[in-house]
């Protein structure tokens, strides 16, 4: 045998097969075991403590409400007479409920009805609130519907007056029929020019009143167009051509046009 190989009796061959044993759940020191100890009477001590009013009480009534009615019970026996079998409904039927209505106890010290009436409470705020958001949002939309008919009552009335005006000047008209069939400007304009040397110079500083757009305003323009020059501010044409022919108009306001 060679000096390079190991004597396989040897103690450092011995020492290289021993190993350290690394079982699971094994205690290595003092320390770990007083902990181990301690918790084992911490669980023995909590079982062997005797349990509360309550526990005991709700253990009992829970073992009560689980446990079925013996057969050997007078109501029992008298269900049985009227046909009843155990595991069935009630009723003719046979459909109605097999199991007991549960019984709902109360483990906090609050009055009888006070959680029904937070509840109750909580949802009145709660549709309050949503009626509150409803409310908001239909005047929010009234707003803006009232905005936008303004908006267009404004743009029609317009249109309508510098129609009136310029029909009226081509046939020849020297003043309109009614004062706000033409603009204030062109009104102005013409009180300037026919204005006498003779009157006072306070009148020309009057200051210009600020012209009242109204629904029967435009009314009254919208008839005269029609009647008078057969015109539709709406089609922006003539509703009748030379020969005094009917052209298609579905009618004399927005509201027929818009259809």
């Amino acid at each position: 045998m060679s000096d390079s190989e190991d004597d396989y009796m040897s103690d450092k061959l011995l020492i290289g097969c021993e190993k350290e044993d690394v079982r699971p759940g094994l205690l290595f020191n003092k320390s770990q075991k007083r902990k181990h100890e301690l918790y084992k009477k911490q669980q023995e001590d909590r079982l062997k403590k005797p349990k509360s009013y309550h526990e005991q009480e709700k253990e009992a009534r829970e073992k009560g409400l689980s446990t079925a009615i013996s057969s050997e019970n007078k109501g029992f026996k008298m269900l049985e007479k009227m046909g009843y079998k155990a595991g069935t409904g009630l009723g003719k039927s046979v459909a109605g409920i097999t199991e007991p209505v549960g019984i709902k106890t109360k483990d906090d010290s609050s009055g009888v009805g006070r959680n029904e009436h937070l509840k109750e409470t909580i949802q009145k705020k709660r549709d309050m609130k949503e009626m509150t958001l409803k409310v908001k949002e239909s005047e929010f939309r009234s707003a803006r519907a009232e905005k936008h008919n303004i908006m267009m009552l404004q743009k029609d009335y317009k249109k309508a007056q510098r129609t009136c005006e310029e029909l009226d000047l081509k046939s020849g008209k020297k003043s309109p029929d009614l004062p706000h069939f033409w603009s204030k400007q062109t009104l102005e304009a013409m009180k300037q020019k026919n204005k006498s040397e003779t009157e006072d110079e306070s009148d020309s500083s009057t200051e210009e009143e600020e012209e009242i757009i109204s629904e029967p305003k435009l009314c009254d323009m919208i008839m005269y167009l029609r009647r008078e020059y057969c015109y539709c501010i709406y089609c922006g044409d003539y509703v009748k051509d030379q020969e005094g022919t009917a052209m298609l108009c579905p009618g004399l306001f927005r509201r027929d046009h818009d259809e």
